[in-house]
Protein backbone atom coordinates (compact mmCIF):
# COMPACT_ATOMS: atom_id res chain seq x y z
CA UNK A 1 0.00 0.00 0.00
CA UNK A 2 0.79 3.39 -0.50
CA UNK A 3 2.65 5.42 2.29
CA UNK A 4 1.05 8.63 3.43
CA UNK A 5 2.05 12.43 3.41
CA UNK A 6 3.07 12.98 6.65
CA UNK A 7 3.07 16.83 7.71
CA UNK A 8 4.89 18.43 10.26
CA UNK A 9 1.56 18.22 12.37
CA UNK A 10 1.16 14.46 12.16
CA UNK A 11 4.73 14.21 13.54
CA UNK A 12 3.85 16.63 16.62
CA UNK A 13 0.94 14.76 17.16
CA UNK A 14 2.60 11.53 17.07
CA UNK A 15 5.89 12.41 19.54
CA UNK A 16 3.33 14.51 22.10
CA UNK A 17 1.51 10.91 21.81
CA UNK A 18 4.47 9.07 22.70
CA UNK A 19 5.46 11.38 25.31
CA UNK A 20 1.72 11.50 26.75
CA UNK A 21 2.03 7.66 27.44
CA UNK A 22 5.38 7.74 29.25
CA UNK A 23 4.86 10.87 31.28
CA UNK A 24 0.68 12.43 30.70
CA UNK A 25 1.45 15.39 32.41
CA UNK A 26 3.97 16.76 30.96
CA UNK A 27 3.60 15.30 27.37
CA UNK A 28 3.41 18.86 25.64
CA UNK A 29 6.51 19.78 27.09
CA UNK A 30 8.80 17.12 26.87
CA UNK A 31 7.87 16.51 22.79
CA UNK A 32 8.86 20.18 22.00
CA UNK A 33 11.77 19.40 24.30
CA UNK A 34 12.56 17.02 22.23
CA UNK A 35 11.56 18.84 18.75
CA UNK A 36 14.50 21.66 19.96
CA UNK A 37 16.74 18.86 20.45
CA UNK A 38 16.51 17.23 17.13
CA UNK A 39 16.87 21.12 15.82
CA UNK A 40 20.15 21.36 17.76
CA UNK A 41 21.15 17.91 16.64
CA UNK A 42 21.07 18.78 13.12
CA UNK A 43 22.50 22.02 13.69
CA UNK A 44 25.31 20.20 15.64
CA UNK A 45 26.39 17.35 12.91
CA UNK A 46 25.70 20.06 10.15
CA UNK A 47 28.80 22.08 11.37
CA UNK A 48 30.85 19.90 12.11
CA UNK A 49 30.64 17.34 9.00
CA UNK A 50 28.54 19.40 6.18
CA UNK A 51 27.82 16.96 3.59
CA UNK A 52 28.11 19.27 0.74
CA UNK A 53 31.77 20.88 2.20
CA UNK A 54 32.62 17.21 2.59
CA UNK A 55 32.04 15.84 -1.16
CA UNK A 56 33.36 18.91 -2.47
CA UNK A 57 36.68 18.32 -0.29
CA UNK A 58 36.94 14.55 -1.23
CA UNK A 59 36.52 15.28 -5.21
CA UNK A 60 40.12 17.54 -4.33
CA UNK A 61 41.63 14.91 -2.48
CA UNK A 62 40.98 11.69 -4.67
CA UNK A 63 43.05 12.10 -7.11
CA UNK A 64 45.93 13.06 -5.20
CA UNK A 65 45.09 10.36 -2.90
CA UNK A 66 44.83 12.61 0.00
CA UNK A 67 41.59 10.83 0.89
CA UNK A 68 42.74 9.57 4.60
CA UNK A 69 43.85 13.55 5.25
CA UNK A 70 40.00 14.63 4.73
CA UNK A 71 38.79 12.33 7.38
CA UNK A 72 41.09 12.17 9.69
CA UNK A 73 40.42 16.18 10.15
CA UNK A 74 36.56 15.51 10.87
CA UNK A 75 37.79 11.96 12.87
CA UNK A 76 38.81 14.44 15.07
CA UNK A 77 35.67 16.20 15.79
CA UNK A 78 34.14 12.66 16.65
CA UNK A 79 34.35 13.33 20.65
CA UNK A 80 32.04 16.86 19.68
CA UNK A 81 29.09 14.63 17.62
CA UNK A 82 29.40 12.60 20.68
CA UNK A 83 28.29 15.26 22.49
CA UNK A 84 25.54 16.30 20.71
CA UNK A 85 24.24 12.74 20.37
CA UNK A 86 24.02 12.50 23.93
CA UNK A 87 22.22 15.75 24.36
CA UNK A 88 19.72 14.62 22.22
CA UNK A 89 19.13 11.14 23.85
CA UNK A 90 18.73 13.17 27.00
CA UNK A 91 15.90 14.64 25.37
CA UNK A 92 14.51 11.38 24.28
CA UNK A 93 14.50 9.66 27.46
CA UNK A 94 11.81 11.26 29.33
CA UNK A 95 9.52 10.01 26.79
CA UNK A 96 10.70 6.51 26.43
CA UNK A 97 8.79 3.53 27.56
CA UNK A 98 10.26 0.86 30.43
CA UNK A 99 11.27 -1.67 27.63
CA UNK A 100 12.43 1.55 25.75
CA UNK A 101 15.42 2.77 28.15
CA UNK A 102 16.56 -0.43 28.89
CA UNK A 103 17.14 -1.00 25.21
CA UNK A 104 18.58 2.79 25.01
CA UNK A 105 21.64 1.78 26.25
CA UNK A 106 22.25 -0.62 23.99
CA UNK A 107 21.15 1.51 21.44
CA UNK A 108 23.55 4.48 22.13
CA UNK A 109 26.28 1.66 22.92
CA UNK A 110 25.78 0.55 18.85
CA UNK A 111 25.77 4.07 17.54
CA UNK A 112 29.31 4.54 19.59
CA UNK A 113 30.61 1.59 18.27
CA UNK A 114 29.83 2.50 14.69
CA UNK A 115 31.29 5.51 15.17
CA UNK A 116 34.65 3.74 16.20
CA UNK A 117 33.92 1.81 12.79
CA UNK A 118 33.83 4.68 10.81
CA UNK A 119 36.91 6.55 12.16
CA UNK A 120 39.36 3.41 12.88
CA UNK A 121 42.25 4.74 12.31
CA UNK A 122 41.61 8.24 11.73
CA UNK A 123 38.77 7.39 8.83
CA UNK A 124 40.78 4.43 7.10
CA UNK A 125 37.40 2.66 6.28
CA UNK A 126 35.34 5.73 5.20
CA UNK A 127 38.63 6.62 3.31
CA UNK A 128 38.77 2.87 1.48
CA UNK A 129 35.00 2.98 1.30
CA UNK A 130 35.43 6.20 -1.37
CA UNK A 131 38.22 5.15 -2.72
CA UNK A 132 37.42 1.39 -3.63
CA UNK A 133 33.66 3.26 -5.34
CA UNK A 134 31.39 2.89 -2.44
CA UNK A 135 29.32 6.06 -3.21
CA UNK A 136 28.92 4.98 -6.77
CA UNK A 137 27.93 1.35 -5.78
CA UNK A 138 25.24 2.48 -3.43
CA UNK A 139 23.70 4.61 -5.96
CA UNK A 140 23.94 2.21 -8.21
CA UNK A 141 21.42 0.32 -6.04
CA UNK A 142 19.76 2.92 -4.24
CA UNK A 143 16.20 1.97 -5.45
CA UNK A 144 16.89 -1.64 -4.61
CA UNK A 145 18.22 -1.12 -1.50
CA UNK A 146 15.20 1.37 -0.73
CA UNK A 147 13.26 -1.51 -1.52
CA UNK A 148 15.10 -3.71 1.01
CA UNK A 149 14.08 -1.27 3.59
CA UNK A 150 10.67 -0.89 2.94
CA UNK A 151 10.35 -4.90 2.74
CA UNK A 152 12.28 -5.19 6.19
CA UNK A 153 10.52 -2.16 8.04
CA UNK A 154 8.01 -0.58 6.14
CA UNK A 155 5.28 -2.15 8.03
CA UNK A 156 6.37 -0.36 11.11
CA UNK A 157 4.96 2.99 9.45
CA UNK A 158 1.51 3.97 8.98
CA UNK A 159 -0.45 2.77 5.98
CA UNK A 160 -3.11 3.98 3.94
CA UNK A 161 -4.26 7.69 3.35
CA UNK A 162 -5.32 8.48 6.96
CA UNK A 163 -2.85 8.38 9.76
CA UNK A 164 -4.87 9.94 12.07
CA UNK A 165 -4.98 7.12 14.74
CA UNK A 166 -1.09 5.65 13.93
CA UNK A 167 1.28 5.43 16.60
CA UNK A 168 5.21 5.69 16.80
CA UNK A 169 6.50 1.94 17.23
CA UNK A 170 8.50 1.17 20.34
CA UNK A 171 12.45 2.04 19.62
CA UNK A 172 13.55 -1.43 20.88
CA UNK A 173 15.86 -4.16 19.08
CA UNK A 174 13.70 -6.91 20.23
CA UNK A 175 14.41 -10.50 18.65
CA UNK A 176 11.58 -9.68 15.93
CA UNK A 177 13.82 -6.74 15.28
CA UNK A 178 16.93 -8.43 14.95
CA UNK A 179 15.54 -10.71 12.12
CA UNK A 180 14.35 -7.95 10.73
CA UNK A 181 17.49 -6.55 10.70
CA UNK A 182 18.91 -9.61 9.52
CA UNK A 183 17.10 -9.76 6.55
CA UNK A 184 17.92 -5.98 5.60
CA UNK A 185 21.12 -7.19 5.34
CA UNK A 186 20.90 -9.85 3.46
CA UNK A 187 19.04 -7.88 0.62
CA UNK A 188 21.88 -5.15 0.93
CA UNK A 189 24.26 -7.38 0.56
CA UNK A 190 23.21 -9.67 -1.99
CA UNK A 191 22.65 -6.15 -4.37
CA UNK A 192 26.02 -4.21 -3.42
CA UNK A 193 27.85 -7.54 -4.08
CA UNK A 194 26.78 -7.16 -7.84
CA UNK A 195 28.66 -4.11 -8.02
CA UNK A 196 32.06 -4.38 -9.68
CA UNK A 197 34.48 -4.04 -6.16
CA UNK A 198 33.76 -6.28 -3.60
CA UNK A 199 35.08 -3.56 -0.73
CA UNK A 200 31.91 -1.68 -0.58
CA UNK A 201 29.86 -4.88 0.26
CA UNK A 202 32.43 -5.78 2.75
CA UNK A 203 32.78 -2.86 4.32
CA UNK A 204 29.07 -2.43 5.19
CA UNK A 205 28.96 -6.32 5.98
CA UNK A 206 31.41 -5.01 8.52
CA UNK A 207 28.70 -2.52 9.87
CA UNK A 208 25.84 -5.13 10.21
CA UNK A 209 28.42 -7.16 12.18
CA UNK A 210 29.39 -4.34 14.35
CA UNK A 211 25.18 -4.13 15.25
CA UNK A 212 24.99 -7.87 15.84
CA UNK A 213 28.16 -7.71 17.77
CA UNK A 214 27.26 -5.29 20.54
CA UNK A 215 23.54 -6.93 20.90
CA UNK A 216 21.71 -9.84 21.16
CA UNK A 217 21.03 -10.34 17.81
CA UNK A 218 23.04 -12.81 16.18
CA UNK A 219 21.36 -15.51 18.90
CA UNK A 220 17.99 -14.48 17.91
CA UNK A 221 18.85 -15.30 14.45
CA UNK A 222 20.61 -18.31 15.25
CA UNK A 223 17.98 -19.39 17.29
CA UNK A 224 15.27 -18.67 14.09
CA UNK A 225 17.38 -20.65 11.72
CA UNK A 226 17.77 -23.51 14.09
CA UNK A 227 14.34 -23.98 15.23
CA UNK A 228 13.21 -23.72 11.78
CA UNK A 229 15.52 -26.12 10.41
CA UNK A 230 14.51 -28.68 13.42
CA UNK A 231 10.99 -28.13 12.46
CA UNK A 232 11.48 -29.46 8.68
CA UNK A 233 13.61 -32.44 10.55
CA UNK A 234 17.52 -31.15 8.92
CA UNK A 235 19.21 -31.74 12.40
CA UNK A 236 21.09 -35.24 11.53
CA UNK A 237 24.19 -36.88 13.01
CA UNK A 238 27.46 -35.34 12.84
CA UNK A 239 28.51 -36.52 9.61
CA UNK A 240 25.87 -34.62 7.69
CA UNK A 241 26.74 -31.36 9.61
CA UNK A 242 28.13 -29.81 6.56
CA UNK A 243 24.97 -30.41 4.34
CA UNK A 244 22.72 -29.02 6.99
CA UNK A 245 25.05 -25.45 7.22
CA UNK A 246 24.66 -25.82 3.12
CA UNK A 247 20.38 -26.13 3.97
CA UNK A 248 20.11 -23.58 6.64
CA UNK A 249 22.33 -21.10 4.07
CA UNK A 250 19.83 -21.44 1.19
CA UNK A 251 16.83 -21.53 3.42
CA UNK A 252 17.36 -18.06 5.38
CA UNK A 253 15.11 -16.58 3.40
CA UNK A 254 12.52 -18.62 4.05
CA UNK A 255 13.41 -18.73 7.55
CA UNK A 256 13.19 -14.97 7.85
CA UNK A 257 9.92 -14.61 5.92
CA UNK A 258 8.37 -17.08 8.39
CA UNK A 259 9.79 -15.55 11.18
CA UNK A 260 8.26 -11.80 10.03
CA UNK A 261 4.65 -13.79 9.84
CA UNK A 262 4.96 -15.32 12.91
CA UNK A 263 5.60 -12.29 14.95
Amino acid sequence: MPQPNITLADLQRLLQQKCGKANAQNATALSENIERGAGKLFECINGLANITVIMEEVERARPRGDLDVVFEKYCRRMPQARQCLNDFNAALLPCLSEPERQHNAMMSRIMDKLLQFICYKDGDQIALFIAEEGPECLEQHREHMGSCLQSSFGHYLPTGLNISTATLPDLVLGPRQCVELHDLETCVLRHLEQCSNITPSNIVEAMFRYVRKESNCQQSVDRVARDHAEALGLTGAAGGRQQQQQLLLSLMPLTLAVAFVAA
